[in-house]
């Protein structure tokens, strides 16, 4: 028997301001740019700070039925924002599912205790290694229906009524997977949702990079996939991402101490978030070498540029 333990870490966040208002060249971007009759970028005292423009002409906001003007010379470092959650599946909240719409977004559940509305979950059909995965944040709950925003990943393959003994819907509120005792010839998995919204022209990249391979104490490890396929019968180590951001859907990745872009999109989400699935798996040998295996992986966000 082996243990395996991942450790998923939220990390960093990267936003500039908007591009809209930027002049480039080869090697050099200014942001944006205004001829004023005074103030300073960047005033501080001990306990304040402040960045102050005098002489700029119609700053502000102005709107219409239909579009929302933020003009000035500071109106950038206030207009973008750009946020995520990345979060696993809880390891007490959790019910077997008994219908399932994406249309309507939708699920009915065996039970709703431990389900509030904000939360993240994950709605997850035929648990082993090519399970379907759906990520949706709760809207509403009414009696054993949950309503989410909109469900990303699996969604539109998902049966409506289960079929299988393990379908199952995750409440996404940890930071951390743990596979437990790990037996060979056993599929092991786990889901990850990332939820980002951002109001940035550009759109965003999230990475993932991890500080070390899977390993043990002794620096044994576990071999990372590299076929694209996560199989019985080997010993490997990966991930598949799920949903219309997601890079290289459908594929099990390697999650290595290399640096890879999980999810991007060339635009702003809107006011709705854009969210994927990952799944997390896990095969092993008899002769896999035992022991306590772990990793940190940390994500980062950043808008494109």
């Amino acid at each position: 028997m082996n243990k395996g333990l991942l450790l998923i870490l939220c990390c960093s966040l990267f936003l500039g301001g908007g591009k809209a208002l930027a002049m480039t060249s080869t090697n050099f971007l200014i942001q944006w740019d205004n001829i004023n009759s005074g103030g300073l970028d960047n005033a501080s005292s001990t306990n304040f700070s402040s960045r102050d423009t005098l002489g700029d002409n119609a700053s502000g906001t102005s709107t219409s039925a239909n579009f929302q003007l933020s003009a000035g010379y500071r109106a950038p470092e206030g207009a973008n924002t750009l946020t995520y959650q990345v979060r696993s599946r809880s390891a007490s909240v959790s019910s077997a599912y008994t219908a399932f719409s994406n249309g309507a977004n939708t699920v009915t559940v065996s039970s709703a205790v431990g389900f509030y509305v904000g939360d993240l979950i994950s709605v997850i059909e035929n648990n082993d290694f090519s399970q379907f995965a759906a990520i949706g944040r709760i809207t509403d709950i009414a009696g054993l229906v949950i309503t989410v925003d909109d469900f990303d990943g699996d969604g539109g393959s998902m049966s409506a009524v289960p079929a299988g003994g393990d379908d199952t819907v995750y409440l996404l509120n940890s930071n951390s997977i743990n596979f437990g005792t790990i037996d060979a010839g056993t599929p092991y998995t786990s889901v990850v949702g990332t939820s980002v919204l951002t109001n940035v022209a550009s759109g965003y990249s999230l990475y993932i990079l991890a500080d070390q391979e899977l390993q043990n104490a002794s620096a044994q490890i576990i071999t990372a996939v590299s076929d694209g396929t996560v199989s019985l019968g080997a010993e490997e180590y990966g991930a598949e991402t799920t949903g219309s951001t997601a890079f290289s859907a459908g594929t099990d990745l390697a999650v290595t101490t290399t640096q890879r872009v999980v999810q991007t999109s060339g635009a702003s989400t809107g006011s709705i978030s854009d969210k994927i699935g990952m799944i997390y798996k896990l095969s092993v040998l008899s002769s896999t070498n035992p022991g306590a295996y772990s990793q940190n992986v940390y994500y980062t966000l950043t808008a494109n540029y």
